[in-house]
């Protein structure tokens, strides 16, 4: 009954109780250190942050060797979940710390640990975690051994933070701040005489203020009349950052008290929050913060700018300024005082989208300059408008610097953690700011500056950002703010005029004959019988709804907006707008068919008839497509899904999914309606009647606003081979037979791609065209490959044993425009050659395709090729073949496994081409080989080790066969030679415990490697 208190269970692990003290021979603990850091150095693959979390980490750990005086058995003690508040592992990665960024002023680590030993060594090591040796230690063995170009300054630790307290340093921060030095010249007035009286007034006031703040008053003392005047930019500024801050909403029963005062005579009110998300879940009355759309501030595009992108919604809580700075020397003129002295500035939130502060800098430039109006954050966090600010100020690193973490909530308990008020305000201190702190600030602040101080450069490029800000940038985005204000005044007008709408006449006298006019008499019919389907939550939160009491709005929120067609008369004869979905069941799995199907069979059929016309009329010529699209697609296949959609305003989205297989979604109008063009990327195309290719998956798109009655299909093919349970059910064949037949949407000119069943064939299939993450030859960025590895941006690329086709197709739906391939065994080049043969060229773009019936090795000539045996289960093996010298498999007299099985292996003889002499040639920048072994003298010979032989080339992919040759040394030779040719080489398992001279490889498979240089 009482067995949580005997500590015998891993549930009661945490419970102080648990274990007596002077007993324990085994503690689970959370370590948490506060720090600063400054990076003196260029950004180029780990971001400081990260560096430096490691390098403390590390000089734990070593003082925990020290200790233990055991460096061999990591059975005494393991750690776990490094994590810092900055980090971006348990969020969305787009949260992550700006790149620029080099120094913080206050950063916190956290990892877990568990220490096994004797009871004595427990007592010690708590004593010795408790005391400041240990700091003082980590301090010193960081100055000694940490990186030449980073600075790391311990502010305090708590090592014995119990588990219980679930505390991890990212996932636990509540408020997250950056501060930003800006230079005072940016804002103050132009003109001589002003700047100067603005300049004394500004070095007058500060001083007051400094002065008051270090005093030693304890009440609120009011600035007398004799305080010195706030300068008139100074005033601005604050105005600005005012802006900046997310409003707090009021709690709902002021709200509702609200909303009757000003309509006491409605029986009905609309709550005034359906507009606003508030932001549950964080401390005290920071829930009560707005979230905005900070979408026009993010960097990146498609789904990191998008408004339905959940990470873009933040809640700021503060921007305010928090110092001068102002460094005075001897015989200084005015204008170098106005040159030296910055303004600190603090936002505070509870994070930040990447791009988003220094974006919010160039705003507040140009608001307090008078160049953009107060109420440019308004508009701007829309999130019905597009409106991205693409200016950002030059030298970041200069200038911007991480501030602190709040734990709001393990702020008001860590008093009393575990049972000891010792341990409870250890972590309180630690997780506060100090003394210390301050000072490194200054230490900080004084580095990023003097790092661009005297550098005439650095002030001219500086210039040039703020002429053009003033100059271009924000007149730019002044028009579209002019814009917007037209648009709102002509609103009420716009929707007078919408609902006389409905007199309109129904049948259209210019909607072309044929499929379109027999859609959309369906599309009416389906209205008329009231059965048009409910919008689902996910779709209805990026169309635009008519409040009866309010202007249009944007739901933001699940379940704010039922999109489902009212009755006329109910409603008064306005038209409510409605989407829904329908699948093309020749292409899609029958079994998966949404209920709009059943429901709609008839328009079904004609929406997707309706796009084979739209494919047959652009044979002649391409059909439009939106401007910043890569498409790579000769002609369009018909498409697995269609939107259908009825007076529906989209606001800025990016589609869900990530748009696998055709990737490309077209769009067309249809009904009686005025104006209602698709935009994309801020463009405007006109639909109506019109079809438009665009990329809805990288794509922002919206909708203009309309006047009648207006239909819009989008016709997209999403990824088929869902992630869940169902598709694991899928044998290899079906599997391949899905993949293969989404992937020939990506390359239309050529046959749909055929492989055997029952053969290895769907296994290189189901390898090579997944997903970019799974796919084979995809490979993420690593320490020694930043850039990862991958087939964009590549023209002409060398395959050596293509087998059929699978990665040539693949190629060339990544943009290849030339295949030279190389396959030698008969029945795999009669496929090969069927696979790859152009059946329909629009263009004289077409990809050129060089196909050769031989194999690939060291020299050239005539050799014998083995056909591989048949697996034991009966599969057709037929990608096994390789030359006699490299073959592992022999004849055999006992009976086989299967009765597919041949005793004796057919044998043929194949021409060879020597890789080096006949195969390689200029142009060539990305090289396959799959050579069943050949690969291995290739790569060993001296020819190998010159980089003049290796001509054009920058990206090699090879599969090493271990399993014809299993010596580690012989795979070094090769690795070797590329690093001579000057290849940066990766591969799984580098440095592990096999990756040494003299161990045979331990594995049954072989090994993918790649390889890339710069030329």
């Amino acid at each position: 009954m009482f067995k949580h208190l005997r500590g015998e269970d891993d549930a009661s692990i945490n419970c102080p109780l648990s274990v007596s003290p002077a007993n324990e021979e085994e503690i689970l603990m959370a370590a948490a250190i506060r720090y600063g850091y400054y990076y003196d150095g260029d950004i180029k693959e780990d971001t400081p942050n990260e560096v430096v979390a490691n390098m403390i980490y590390q000089a734990f750990k070593h003082q925990m060797d020290i200790f233990l005086d055991d460096k061999e058995d990591g059975e005494l003690f393991t750690t776990s979940a490094l994590t810092y508040s900055t980090a971006a592992k348990m969020r969305q990665p787009s949260l992550g710390q700006d790149k620029g960024v080099k120094g913080a002023v206050a950063e916190v680590l956290s990892f877990n640990y568990r220490l096994s030993n004797t009871p004595m060594v427990i007592s010690k090591w708590k004593e010795f975690a408790s005391s400041g040796i240990l700091q003082t230690n980590m301090q010193a063995w960081l100055d000694k051994n940490g990186h030449n170009q980073i600075q790391i300054q311990l502010h305090n630790m708590n090592l014995l933070v119990p588990r219980s307290s679930k505390f991890y340093a990212e996932r636990s921060a509540t408020q997250i701040s950056y501060r930003y030095l800006l230079p005072i010249s940016w804002i103050l007035p132009n003109d001589k005489d002003t700047r100067d009286e603005e300049m004394a007034k500004a070095i007058d006031w500060w001083k007051y203020i400094k002065d008051r703040s270090s005093s030693n008053h304890r009440t609120h003392e009011p600035r007398g009349k004799d305080s010195p005047p706030c300068p008139m930019f100074i005033k601005k500024l604050k105005q600005s950052l005012k802006q900046l801050e997310s409003k707090t909403v009021a709690n709902r029963k002021l709200r509702r008290k609200s909303q009757k005062e000003t309509s006491p005579n409605d029986e009905e009110y609309v709550d005034s929050s359906d507009c606003s998300r508030l932001s549950p879940g964080r401390f005290g009355q920071l829930w009560r913060k707005e979230k905005r759309c900070w979408s026009n501030f993010a960097d990146g595009k498609g789904l990191s700018v998008s408004p339905g992108f959940e990470a873009v919604w933040r809640s700021i809580d503060r921007a305010k300024i928090v110092g001068f700075i102002q460094n005075e020397e001897k015989n200084e003129s005015l204008d170098d005082t106005i040159q030296n002295m910055h303004i600190v500035i603090e936002v505070r939130a509870d994070g930040f989208v990447m791009g988003q502060i220094p974006r919010l800098i160039t705003s507040l430039v140009a608001m307090t300059n008078g160049w953009l109006p107060q109420s440019f954050f308004d508009d701007t966090t829309r999130p019905d408008v597009y409106m991205p600010v693409t200016s950002v100020p030059p030298y970041l690193d200069k200038r911007m610097y991480f501030h602190s973490a709040r734990y709001h909530f393990h702020e008001l308990t860590s008093n009393g953690l575990g049972g000891d008020d010792k341990v409870g305000n250890s972590l309180a201190s630690t997780i506060n700011s100090s003394q210390p702190e301050d000072n490194w600030e200054l230490v900080l602040r004084d580095r990023l500056l003097l790092s661009g101080k005297g550098d005439t450069a650095i002030e001219s490029i500086e210039d040039e950002w703020l002429l053009e800000l003033r100059d271009v940038t924000s007149v730019n985005l002044r028009k579209q703010i002019d814009k917007i204000e037209t648009e709102e005044i002509a609103e009420q007008s716009f929707q007078s005029r919408k609902e006389d709408s409905t007199s309109l006449p129904l049948v259209d006298t210019d909607a072309p004959c044929g499929a379109y006019s027999t859609t959309l008499e369906l599309l009416r019919n389906v209205v008329e019988s009231g059965r048009w389907p409910t919008t689902s939550d996910a779709r209805s939160r990026v169309i635009k709804t008519t409040d009866a009491t309010t202007k249009a709005k944007l739901a933001t929120k699940k379940k704010a907006t039922i999109s489902q067609f009212p009755n006329t008369e109910e409603s008064g004869g306005v038209i409510s707008s409605g989407s829904f979905t329908v699948v093309n069941d020749e292409i899609w799995d029958s079994s998966e068919l949404p209920l709009a199907n059943s429901l709609f069979p008839e328009l079904t059929e004609a929406v997707f008839e309706l796009e084979k016309e739209i494919i047959k009329q652009s044979t002649e010529s391409p059909l439009p497509a939106a401007e910043g699209m890569n498409r790579s697609l000769h002609q369009r296949q018909p498409s697995s899904h269609c939107a259908v959609n009825r007076n529906a305003q989209f606001t800025p989205h990016v589609d869900s999914g990530r748009g696998k297989g055709q990737s490309v979604s077209m769009i067309v109008g249809l009904g009686n309606y005025t104006e209602g063009e698709t935009i994309v990327e801020g463009k405007t195309y006109a639909i109506r009647y019109a079809a438009l290719e665009f990329d809805g998956w990288n794509q922002l798109h919206w909708t203009n606003k309309f006047i009648g009655e207006r239909y819009s299909l989008v016709w997209f093919t999403p990824e088929e081979v869902s992630k869940d349970e169902k598709s694991t059910k899928l044998n290899d064949d079906e599997k391949a037979s899905r993949l293969a037949r989404l992937h020939s949407n990506t390359v239309p000119y050529l046959p749909p791609l055929k492989f055997r069943h029952g053969s290895t064939d769907a296994l290189v299939i189901n390898e090579i065209l997944k997903e970019d993450s799974n796919n084979v030859y995809f490979m993420k960025p690593a320490t020694n490959m930043p850039l990862g590895f991958s087939l964009q941006n590549h023209k002409c690329i060398l395959d050596c044993g293509a087998h059929i086709g699978v990665f040539s197709r693949y190629a060339l739906s990544q943009g290849c425009e030339h295949i030279i391939a190389y396959e030698p065994e008969p029945s795999n080049y009669n496929l090969l050659s069927e696979n790859l043969n152009i059946i329909r060229s629009l263009s004289e773009d077409s990809p050129i395709i060089e196909l050769h019936q031989c194999a690939v090795a060291m020299s050239s000539g005539l050799q014998t090729l083995v056909q591989a045996r048949h697996e034991n289960s009966g599969k057709q093996n037929t990608w096994r073949h390789s030359l006699s010298q490299y073959a592992v498999y022999v004849d055999r007299d006992t009976k086989m496994s299967s009765d597919k099985q041949m005793n004796t292996l057919q044998t043929f003889e194949v021409e060879c081409k020597s890789f080096f002499r006949d195969v390689l040639r200029s142009g060539i920048s990305f090289v396959k080989i799959d050579a069943e072994g050949a690969e291995i003298d290739i790569l060993v010979s001296e020819e190998a080790s010159y980089a003049k032989n290796w001509i054009d080339i920058t990206h090699l992919v090879f599969e090493w066969s271990f399993t014809k040759e299993r010596r580690v040394n012989v795979f070094h030779k090769a690795v070797s030679n590329l690093h001579k040719a000057g290849f940066a080489v990766h591969y799984e398992g580098m440095g592990s415990w096999w990756d040494c001279e003299g161990i045979l490889w331990p594995y049954p498979n072989d090994m993918l490697v790649f390889a890339v240089r710069d030329i």
